[in-house]
């Protein structure tokens, strides 16, 4: 192939163009000539320029620029070329990797620009509608669609970057790695919620605690069929070296042996079929709200009392207590009482069985604010209740007595009519029957999730006052949520509760149907599983009846001179629209669960 060379620099230059030359740099080698026209830039290969030249412009040589204007405007400047490293195929399906440094720092906080578009599938999607699409779908969904195009898979990565709160349900064959893999793509987490069907160990932490450096909340819930390997020492590491970790939830914690926890920023920690724990001791200034549920077996040798004995020093702040557990005993109550927390509001000791009156005596003489109290499963009576009653009349707004076979429905009425600010109340299995069993204690399951309710086998009772048949009124203008749940020795019910939106009646086997008078215009469910069928119609009947009523309710106005207040004729008070009344209807309609 024939070279083209440049002409050699004695050559007459014209007035008005530049020519660079080989020598011009006596630094520099030789270099080959342009193959470009230097007229229209198009290759000289076979090539014949048909672009004249101004006639006042002198003839250039092939290799000089010339700085006259042409007569056609020319293109802009093609931009300089990206570094190899940053080049990308237009159609690189098989690139699995996102490079960082092409997200713009100004972009908002979804991690791209709104105002960008994209085509998918022939019609312009805007990244902001794209963005909002994809965000609403589960994890398995979401990496299908990355499966979709380039874009919807770049759009996904960075959902995955940037987001927050992770779902993840963990298969019984599935490995760390598959955690380690999901995990790995969301770099900004801080709250992790996982489903354990496989076995529970420290890989697990180790790899949590390197994938989600700014975890502030996580929850572990284990399977029947999954086992918690996680020994104390490596949750105290885990929760030690997690500095921003505010929350933590975890189950099946049988295996820890010993618990020794210290964090600054831990205020959430609940921790549950705990056994036979050898030292437990928690050093979190920070900590608000603790729940320690313990396993139901009789040989677990924890000690409560040393326990619950520091966190006056170590855990000032405590708010909400709940602790489960046989081993209970006025021993614990008094300790609780000792430390003296000032902040506390919630209170749940549940199945203490050597809970008493005394108990109930000292916990109302240090706490005096509290907002929540469970003690069911204990033993006190209604001289207890009394002491409630006189001591938190105004700031009690729940009050769960479930499983305490001591108090009568004479207690019940009570504590309903002296505590103006209840919302909630649990009796359940306190009204039994003596001469049927109450064994089906997952049948007659509590209805409220309010984590607080135990389920064990009903005691006998031991109370001398206690009848085979009992009646119950309560009239409440507050009370919302009602529990009667294995309540086999009440056959009668009256309830007048405006503001009563749930009632459970689950095995009320004794409750007859014309003893039972519901006056409660906002009810919405009522459980009634192991009723008799009379007693289920009767309840359908009379929820109908208040929904019926409180439709059909019309204004009412006084007279001029104010006399007296008469009631406004339908054609003159104002007809709410169809939507008013559609929404109307579909508040007011009660629902009966029977299974």
């Amino acid at each position: 192939m024939q070279r083209h060379h440049r002409p050699p620099s004695t050559a007459t230059t014209p007035v008005g163009s530049v020519v660079t030359t080989d020598a011009a740099d006596p630094k520099r080698g030789k270099k080959r000539g342009n193959y470009n026209c230097g007229r229209c830039g198009l290759p000289k290969k076979g090539h014949s320029c048909n672009i004249s030249i101004a006639s006042t412009t002198p003839t250039a040589d092939s290799s000089s620029i010339v700085t006259s204007s042409p007569p056609f405007p020319t293109p802009p400047p093609l931009p300089p070329r990206q570094p190899y490293s940053h080049l990308r195929r237009a159609l690189s399906f098989d690139d699995h990797e996102v490079d960082e440094s092409v997200v713009s720092d100004d972009e908002d906080e979804t991690g791209m620009s709104l105002e960008m578009g994209s085509d998918y599938g022939g019609s312009r999607l805007p990244w902001s509608c794209l963005w909002e699409v994809l965000r609403r779908l589960p994890p398995p969904a979401l990496l299908s669609a990355a499966k979709v195009c380039k874009g919807w898979r770049d759009c996904s990565r960075r959902l995955w970057r940037v987001a927050e709160e992770l779902r993840l349900r963990v298969p019984a064959k599935a490995q760390v790695g598959f955690v380690g893999s999901m995990l790995q793509k969301c770099s900004g987490l801080v709250r992790l919620s996982l489903r354990m069907e496989s076995d529970v160990d420290a890989t697990m932490l180790a790899c949590i605690a390197f994938s989600c450096p700014n975890l502030e909340s996580m929850e572990i819930n284990v399977s029947d069929t999954a086992i918690n390997r996680i020994s104390g020492d490596e949750l105290g590491r885990f929760v030690s070296d997690k500095r921003c970790l505010s929350s933590l939830k975890m189950e099946g914690c049988s295996n820890l042996g010993c618990v020794n926890l210290s964090s600054s920023s831990l205020s959430t920690l609940w921790l549950s079929d705990l056994y036979s724990l050898s030292k437990m001791v928690f050093n979190c200034l920070n900590l608000k709200e603790i729940s320690l549920d313990f396993s139901r077996q009789e040989n677990d040798c924890t000690d409560l009392v040393a326990m619950v004995d520091g966190w006056g020093r170590s855990c000032p702040r405590l708010r909400n207590i709940h602790i489960a557990s046989v081993k209970l005993s006025h021993a614990v109550v008094l300790a609780l009482t000792a430390a003296n927390l000032r902040c506390l509001r919630m209170l749940s000791l549940v199945l203490g069985s050597e809970i008493t009156d005394a108990s109930v005596a000292a916990i109302a003489s240090t706490y005096e604010n509290l907002e929540l109290l469970d003690l069911s499963g204990s033993s006190i009576s209604d001289s207890g209740i009394g002491m409630i009653c006189n001591v938190f009349p105004e700031t009690l707004s729940r009050l769960l007595v479930a499983l305490c076979p001591n108090i009568t429905s004479s207690g019940i009425q009570f504590a309903t009519a002296q505590l103006p600010s209840l919302e909630l109340m649990d009796c359940g299995m306190t009204i039994c029957d003596p001469n049927t069993k109450s064994e089906s204690s997952k049948e007659n399951e509590p209805h409220h999730s309010s984590g607080c309710e135990p389920t064990c086998i009903q005691k006998s009772p031991n109370s001398k006052l206690h009848h085979i048949y009992q009646k119950l009124i309560i009239k409440h203008w507050r009370l919302k949520k009602l529990s009667l749940w294995g309540c086999s020795g009440l056959d009668a019910l009256y309830l007048n509760c405006p503001e009563l939106n749930d009632l459970n009646l689950n095995s009320c086997t004794n409750l007859h149907p014309e003893r039972l008078l519901l006056q409660c215009p906002q009810l919405q469910s009522v459980h009634a599983s192991g009723c008799e069928d009379v007693l289920i119609e009767a309840i359908k009947s009379q929820a109908c009846k208040n929904s019926s009523a409180a439709e059909d309710h019309f204004p009412c106005k006084r007279l001029a001179d104010g006399s007296k207040r008469v009631r406004v004729p339908h054609h003159l008070s104002p007809q709410p629209s169809e939507d008013e009344k559609r929404k109307r209807v579909r508040r007011l309609q009660c629902t009966v669960h029977v299974n």
